[in-house]
């Protein structure tokens, strides 16, 4: 990547997502399919999240994690997502409170297109699957940080569309956790 293509990016967005070898996405403990994640995994998290200032939501990851995160005290996450700000794509007022969170109604792409020239951290995207995907057919995706699981989930719903068009990442790392990979890409350029 040249440099003034850094400088015009500005904040980064990030997609950490947990993942099948046959591409479905899931969240920890509602998919049979992860295992063996091993010891590393908490670091590759803590490595991910350490730079973000800003997480994006979507309304069913929300209504899921906001009554799970605020007392949990699985960390490095915990302290992260409730101390950050928090903003879920939802057309509906988000119910209940959970700090540091707003409804957004605009569009995904236009928003973060917007929020990535504003200063601050990078944007991750944990879980979320139809921001990602938003995202990334938007272009507008600069890392990926996957955790591969050694398993074969057979079904449920894919991080990576079946009718996007070619975008490209350079391999950043690539570490083992168990029997999982963690690998972690950078955009290289728009095609």
């Amino acid at each position: 990547m040249n440099k003034n293509r850094a400088e015009k990016i500005g904040r980064r967005v990030v997609v950490y997502e947990l993942m099948s070898l046959d591409g479905f996405a899931d969240e920890p403990g509602e998919g049979k399919w992860l295992r063996d994640t091993g010891s590393g995994l908490g670091e590759f998290l803590a490595e991910t999240i350490a730079t973000q200032d800003t997480v994006l939501l979507g309304r069913r990851t929300y209504e899921k994690w906001a009554p799970y995160w605020p007392t949990a005290d699985v960390q490095p996450f915990a302290d992260f997502i409730n101390t950050t700000t928090k903003y879920v794509f939802t057309s509906s007022p988000i119910a209940g409170e959970w700090r540091e969170s707003t409804a957004v109604a605009d569009p995904a792409a236009a928003f973060v297109a917007d929020l990535k020239q504003r200063s601050g951290g990078d944007i991750g995207i944990h879980g979320s699957l139809s921001v990602a995907r938003a995202l990334l057919a938007a272009h507008l995706v600069d890392d990926i940080r996957l955790v591969i699981a050694p398993t074969i989930a057979g079904n449920g719903t894919r991080l990576f569309s079946d009718d996007g068009d070619l975008q490209r990442f350079e391999l950043v790392s690539d570490q083992r956790s168990g029997g999982c990979m963690m690998l972690y890409y950078r955009r290289s350029g728009r095609i």
